[in-house]
């Protein structure tokens, strides 16, 4: 029961993580201006990590039961989403406003804090494919 439940939990943020960077966001700036795409990312990324942390909460505890290397890479899952969702995010969104404010199509700190975010999200992919490849084996 519990590797049914560490598989789903993990596959299922994987799959909203996927989903996210390939249909989401190229969808919404794809269609809206920059500035109304902007805002709405905004407001879906709070609920993005929130999913995000329900999910790898359950997958860690569940593999608290048998401690190994999955609940070491759980908890650092779980720490670089808590990370991007409480400390990142709101540096992201404050660059980005400057940069607005200012009128600025471009901004340092902003490429280089999204940046961050994207690499991130692609280091927690690249762990829960490791994973999930772990737990089928």
């Amino acid at each position: 029961m519990l590797d049914t439940v560490l598989l789903t939990a993990t596959g299922m943020w994987l799959g909203a993580m996927v989903f996210f960077a390939a249909v989401v966001a190229p969808t919404v700036f794809g269609t809206l201006e920059p500035v109304e795409a902007g805002r709405m990312i905004r407001r879906v990324f709070p609920k993005y990590y929130l999913f995000g942390l329900v999910c790898i909460t359950v997958a860690l505890l569940a593999s608290l039961a048998r401690p190994n290397w999955w609940t070491a890479a759980f908890a650092l899952l779980l720490g670089i989403t808590a990370y991007a969702r409480q400390i990142l995010m709101p540096r992201i969104n404050t660059a980005r406003d400057a940069m607005l404010e200012k009128h600025e199509e471009h901004s340092p700190a902003f490429t280089r804090l999204h940046k961050l975010s994207v690499q991130l999200n692609a280091l927690e992919m690249l762990v829960c494919a490791v994973l999930m490849y772990a737990m089928a084996s």
